[in-house]
């Protein structure tokens, strides 16, 4: 009877050190910096108040979406939600990366964009080309800068498989189109003054052709009055 006594205190001991334990843990401050992990495809994935399938279920969270990761222990995780929901899920639930579904339409829609700034710059290239034979060499460089971004936009687009990659190559191919409508746009401006320059000089043509004439009629006008006052002396 006292060894059975015995094992019931040392149970109960036991019990304690682990709850005391267990709230010194919850207690502390996390020993990593927060990071973001995202719920793994194709799943609904249950958020407990604790360490165990015996505990709460908080909510459910589906596949892609975002969360704060907060600390880990073993195979679980402890995750806080955009709405500020904290609880722990199974880590192997977890990646570091996005939904690859989300990856694909983010790449897509980046494809879209960057083919509907290469048909701007296009235009502008066109533009550009029939507004003097002076820079004709420059819009055929663009030209064929235009090409090449041609060829890279249509290996992104077989490249969309790979969302990463994708990304990747998306955010080279739009700082290249950015260098090149600044290009453009400054070919504008040097284009637009060369044609001010243009109405100047037929401006003072015209002008000078006008004073001309005005001084050319006074001298005819003095030539015809002198000849009648001659015409009347005699």
């Amino acid at each position: 009877m006292q060894k059975d006594d015995s094992v019931k205190r040392a149970l109960l001991a036991g019990s304690v050190c682990a709850v005391a334990l267990s709230i010194t843990l919850v207690a502390l401050p996390p020993a990593f910096a927060q990071s973001t992990a995202y719920i793994t495809d194709d799943l609904q994935v249950d958020v407990r108040r604790g360490q165990s399938l015996q505990h709460r279920i908080l909510t459910f969270l589906s596949s892609g979406t975002p969360v704060t990761v907060l600390e880990e222990d073993g195979d679980y995780t402890r995750i806080r939600t955009s709405g500020g929901t904290e609880g722990w899920v199974l880590s192997r639930y977890l990646m570091d990366r996005p939904h690859a579904r989300e990856q694909l339409a983010d790449a897509r829609e980046r494809v879209q964009s960057l083919a509907a700034e290469r048909d701007q710059l296009a235009a502008d290239l066109e533009a550009a080309r029939t507004q003097g034979a002076r820079e004709s060499e420059r819009a055929d460089e663009l030209m064929d800068r235009v090409s090449e971004l041609e060829a890279e936009l249509e290996h992104l687009q077989d490249m969309a498989a790979d969302p990463l990659q994708t990304a990747r190559e998306n955010e080279e191919l739009r700082q290249s189109l950015s260098q090149e409508q600044q290009r453009v746009s400054d070919l504008l401006d040097e284009n637009r003054a060369l044609r001010g320059d243009e109405r100047l000089n037929w401006f003072l043509y015209g002008g000078g052709v006008a004073i001309g004439s005005l001084i050319l009629g006074i001298l005819l006008t003095r030539v015809r009055l002198r000849r009648r006052q001659s015409g009347w002396i005699d």
